[in-house]
């Protein structure tokens, strides 16, 4: 297996997620005249960041402690939800009532994506080593 393929590709198809996640966004913003915006960018922001992030430490745990992939496989999907709870968190503080529902529902739709889509991606990639 080619771990370095196997890490652009998981990039390159998380960012293609999340730029068909935020043009549908944008699409039910001018559907249903919503204020979604800044709920958008952190969310689109969130997954970026931790999907990129985890497939270069990915491609660097392969390659040096190839036996610690199971561990770290569950550690990033443990790091996601933390990290998503804080970002919730921190919205829940900054922001009222209306906008925080609204911002929740967003911001599960982009983390759900990018669940289903790192359990898959590194389903494949166990069953290969």
């Amino acid at each position: 297996m080619n771990i370095d393929k196997a890490s652009k590709n998981f990039m390159v198809q998380s960012i293609l997620l999340c730029c068909v996640l935020t043009i549908c966004g944008f699409v039910a913003m001018e559907a249903w005249s919503l204020d979604l915006l800044c709920a958008i960018i952190v969310s689109a922001c969130f997954v970026l960041v931790i999907d990129i992030a985890s497939a270069l430490i990915f491609r660097w745990v392969a390659a040096k402690h190839s036996d610690m992939l199971p561990t770290f496989i569950t550690g990033v999907s443990g790091f996601r939800f933390l990290a998503a709870l804080v970002v919730m968190a921190v919205w829940y503080v900054i922001s009222d009532r209306d906008s925080m529902l609204q911002f929740i529902v967003v911001f599960l739709l982009y983390y759900m994506v990018s669940l289903i889509h790192h359990s898959i991606i590194f389903s494949r990639i166990s069953k290969r080593l």
